[in-house]
């Protein structure tokens, strides 16, 4: 979707926007040979309230273990985004009204999981207070353990979140201060493990600020960080920014990867920047592996499991705790 014009030229259709209620046009002209080179509805949103229950049982689940360890399942209580970030292209992809799916129609879906672990993958939950209270309120039965995108700083909000079991959050770490170190210690004062997401490579960023933005990364003791490199994605902001300045080197979307610099940083030779991105993984796992890390929101949500009798061991999972008291 966020290269239409291109990709018309390698397809014999191409489907823009939400699916419920619009793929049967498209079925409809195939089978009458009619199919249309475009089907653009990107502004014709279908109603939130007719999203249903994915079809899990069309699922092969085996794929939901990866050498033995439960897998989490996806599912998504809204769509859409009001906030506007520079370097993503949602805004576009969903729109910017925040659309919340009826919070009975999510329950029923989320229960009708055979997986106790889900990623709720919802852009930002952190969009309505009220209705993301009432979303974890209603969450609490379940006993499902999740990760999500960021969860609204408020104390009442993270300690509904912890009871609804929230396992960890991918939290955006955007600059060194008392506000990021202070949220990051709320999540974890409410049992809730972070990754920080740290991107690297905006206007404001130097050498010398990298640097020290991955010695505060573990100074705040993250779970664990993901660092990726400005990608400036077609419809975002960042796309127009760099194109107008004519800071675009490649427009090769194979590098558009995350992990490879495809423009010209403000501050430094697009080299140092590709280095600076392999110098924070490095660092930050210096001194414990990733998959140590990893292993260790395991282990935290394995023993949370066992306490409300939904813990369900997998081989590979039991090897891991032996291995875990080695370690220790």
């Amino acid at each position: 979707m966020l290269h239409a014009e291109e990709t018309m030229g390698h397809a014999d259709a191409v489907f823009l926007g939400e699916a419920e209620g619009k793929m049967e046009k498209v079925f409809s002209d195939f089978s009458k040979n009619r199919l249309q080179k475009i089907y653009d509805f990107l502004d014709d949103r279908p109603p939130i309230e007719t999203i249903g229950t994915a079809r899990r049982d069309i699922l092969k689940k085996d794929l939901y273990n990866y050498k033995g360890i439960q897998m989490v399942d996806l599912v998504h209580a809204s769509r859409g985004c009001r906030f506007d970030c520079y370097p993503c292209a949602v805004s576009y992809l969903g729109g910017r009204r925040f659309r919340p799916r009826p919070i009975h129609k999510a329950i029923e879906e989320m229960a009708s999981i055979d997986n106790n672990r889900l990623f709720i993958v919802d852009n930002s939950l952190a969009q309505d207070k009220q209705w993301e209270m009432d979303l974890f309120r209603e969450m609490i039965p379940l006993k499902k353990k999740w990760c999500s995108h960021p969860i609204e700083d408020d104390p009442k909000v993270l300690d509904l979140a912890a009871q609804a079991g929230a396992w960890y959050v991918y939290q955006a770490i955007f600059d060194t201060s008392e506000y990021i170190r202070e949220r990051i210690k709320r999540y974890k004062d409410h049992g809730i493990g972070v990754e920080g997401t740290v991107l690297l490579g905006l206007d404001t960023h130097t050498e010398d600020y990298i640097k020290g933005l991955i010695d505060f990364l573990l100074e705040i003791d993250l779970d664990k960080a993901e660092f990726t490199v400005l990608v400036p994605f077609p419809h975002t902001r960042a796309f127009d920014d760099l194109r107008q300045q004519d800071r675009i080197f490649s427009f090769d979307w194979d590098d558009y990867s995350a992990d490879k610099v495809v423009f010209y940083p403000k501050h430094m030779t697009p080299e140092t920047l590709q280095g600076l991105f392999y110098y924070g993984w490095e660092t930050f796992y210096k001194d414990e592996p990733q998959e140590i890390k990893m292993f260790k929101l395991l282990q935290k949500v394995a023993m949370r499991e066992r306490e409300d009798n939904t813990y369900r061991p997998r081989k590979r999972e039991l090897a891991s705790h032996a291995f875990g008291k080695k370690i220790r």
